[in-house]
């Protein structure tokens, strides 16, 4: 409910505009009571023939006749009550004063009413019921309009709150650390950036639409209700509490399904994004039947949730209804028993002070019936803000995730290029019990080039991620001209690094603006002398039909292998970085390019530091110093270029 809380705090920006909604609101509940109220005195005066003028003049009528009844009481209160204590008779004297009070009082608005409608409406009893019908067809125009009005700016409210809070899950997102990011996954993002934003948006609409509206419906009603007859109301509010309770237990089992139907969106994602994105791989090893099932059984587990929803949802309605219409039911009893009888108590207690009309009892009853509609929609709300409040608990949980990777308070920087990078000590580990890196100790003088030897699961990429600042060191420290890269700002450590690893990430757009993504301010031209150091130009221009312009597809998925790693050394190459590390980036490509691409890193040997990871004979040949990395121990390996060449099958 906090993080719901929170969104309604984020909505506060957007006070004039839900002052004007809630305005609305109360406009539709005048609109609604007032509908209703005017209903049945004309059906009265349709079928007695009288116009609106005679009609209110009979109220008045009535209040005159009353108050005589009260002033003949109240003469004759002495003798009805010469046998009793002087205060008793003090006591009704001041009762039936108060009674008179009340008609005259009464009285006087009735009469304001008829000179009020003396002046705007006809004397015909025929014109007054097509003025009157008029001004109910007006209202409910003017009605409808309000809730027009009222839902395009509570829409608008709502979807610029979900709209700003989208782009902050997504900044978030784009910030996160590797671990943050491990903890919910593409899939949990991704259901929370559309189902749990929609849920929210849902949520956001009934709460400062109908969860506003409604209520003053309701109201309304009651209001005019309770200027009829305030006794009788409150008589007809007996089963309240039940219908509370009611309420409240239906809520709470919804709650728990709409945190559920949350969760099982997740899984629903992880399960779409893995097939779809893998789908070369399940073709080849022909899984498509296992994927269906797990497909199949996810779409299951949503549908049973979905089903526990509306059956819940369902099942409320009518016990809510069934609460309303015994509470109405109540109140035909009572009233129709004083009218029929002509009765002013109920058993022992006063109702009214007066026998009601059935005038009166009609437009009670409708009143009574006008307030149940919207008490039936008022379930249905319920539903919705349960849902949005199970959806602002993913989104804010989101945003409310503290990063791994702290950022300094105040950055140091470094002028110009670094001189020399260094690891002292370096240890790391992901889990307490699996070490990783152990005591590792390098020094990398700017425009050097080394080379990285291991095996599988030696450490390697682990280390890699480490001077990118994926990962901070679990002991030790990783420092630029003998600053810790935790003293830097982050995103100056990697605008000084460039990583080109072996799974190559390309976007779903055109060669040229995949060469020049990381260095948006470059040219073309720079691009296409980029994609010419990388021997890529050959291709692009020879195999690819709209050259430059070729959308290359979802991750690049229109070329090869070797293309891809093409592409992503045009794009390192083109942003010149201070660090360049190469993480078995020419794995694809063959042997008579690598050697194209060796000429042209070798002609950027000592205008950036380069690292090195590779089996390849032809890139290790580049380096000054060849390391290895065995069991996340970091040794230096001094050899001719023949030995390294000799070493090459078996670190393979």
């Amino acid at each position: 409910m906090k993080s719901f809380w929170n969104a309604i705090h984020d909505s506060l920006h957007h006070t004039p505009a839900i002052i004007l909604a809630t305005l609305c609101s109360v406009g539709i509940a005048f609109l609604w009571g007032s509908n209703i109220g005017a209903l049945y005195p004309v059906v009265e005066m349709t079928l007695n023939g009288e116009s609106i003028q005679s009609w209110l003049e009979k109220g008045v009528q009535g209040s005159d006749a009353q108050i005589v009844r009260l002033h003949q009481e109240l003469q004759d209160a002495p003798v009805r009550f010469k046998d009793r204590h002087a205060s008793e008779l003090a006591s009704e004297e001041n009762r039936i004063k108060r009674l008179i009070a009340g008609q005259e009082s009464s009285r006087s608005w009735r009469q304001w009413t008829v000179q009020l409608a003396d002046r705007f409406l006809p004397r015909d009893p025929f014109q007054t019921i097509c003025w009157i019908m008029g001004i109910l067809i007006v209202s409910t125009l003017v009605k409808h309009m309000l809730m027009l009005t009222n839902d395009m700016i509570i829409g608008h409210v709502s979807t610029s709150i979900v709209r700003d809070l989208r782009m902050r899950v997504f900044d978030s997102a784009l910030k996160m650390d590797r671990q943050s990011y491990q903890v919910y996954g593409t899939s949990g993002l991704l259901a929370a950036i559309t189902s749990a934003a929609d849920g929210l948006t849902a949520g956001l609409i009934h709460l400062f639409g109908a969860a506003v509206r409604e209520p003053l419906r309701i109201a309304s009603c009651l209001i005019m209700a309770s200027l009829i007859n305030w006794r009788l109301l409150l008589l007809s509010l007996v089963l309240a509490p039940l219908l509370v309770a009611i309420i409240v237990y239906f809520n709470r089992r919804i709650r728990g399904v709409a945190n559920s139907i949350l969760s099982r969106n997740a899984g629903f994602h992880e399960v779409l994004l893995e097939a779809l994105s893998n789908i070369f791989t399940v073709q080849a090893f022909t899984m498509e039947k296992y994927e269906r099932q797990r497909f199949s059984d996810c779409t299951g587990d949503m549908r049973r949730i979905g089903l526990r929803m509306i059956f819940w949802t369902g099942v409320g309605k009518p016990f809510t209804e069934l609460v309303g219409v015994g509470m109405v039911a109540i109140t035909v009893c009572a009233g129709a028993y004083l009218v029929v009888n002509k009765q002013t108590h109920l058993f022992f207690l006063r109702v009214c002070d007066s026998p009601m009309s059935v005038t009166d009892l009609l437009i009670f009853f409708g009143l009574l019936i006008g307030a149940s509609d919207p008490l039936r929609k008022l379930s249905g709300v319920s539903v919705m803000i349960h849902q949005g409040i199970a959806s602002a608990n993913l989104l804010y949980g989101i945003l409310n995730t503290k990063p791994v990777l702290a950022e300094p308070e105040v950055p140091k920087k470094i002028a110009g290029k670094h001189h020399q990078l260094a690891l002292e000590g370096v240890e790391f580990h992901y889990h307490p019990d699996q070490p990783v890196l152990k005591d590792v100790r390098l020094e990398v003088p700017f425009g050097k080039t080394i080379a990285i030897l291991g095996s599988n699961g030696s450490g390697k990429s682990t280390l890699i991620q480490l001077l990118c600042r994926y990962y901070d060191p679990v002991q030790g420290r990783i420092t630029m001209d003998g600053m810790d890269l935790k003293e830097l700002a982050l995103s100056d450590v990697r605008q000084r690094i460039t990583l080109v690893s072996q799974s190559t990430e390309l976007f779903n757009r055109t060669v040229l603006e995949n060469i020049q993504y990381g260095s948006p301010d470059s040219t073309r031209e720079e691009a296409e002398q980029a994609a010419k150091l990388a021997h890529a130009h050959e291709f692009i221009m020879g195999s690819l039909n709209q050259g430059y312009d070729t959308i290359v597809g979802q991750s690049g998925q229109r070329l090869s292998g070797g293309q891809r790693q093409r592409l992503a050394l045009a794009r390192a190459i083109l942003r010149k970085p201070e660090l360049l590390i190469l993480d078995e980036s020419t794995s694809q490509i063959d042997m008579a390019s690598e050697l194209q691409i060796r000429e042209t890193l070798q002609a950027m040997k000592g205008e950036m530091t380069i690292i090195i990871i590779t089996h390849r004979e032809a890139l290790i040949a580049l380096a000054d110093d060849v390391y290895t990395m065995k069991a996340g121990v970091l040794t230096c390996e001094t050899q001719s270029a023949e030995s390294v060449g000799n070493q090459i099958p078996s670190a393979a």
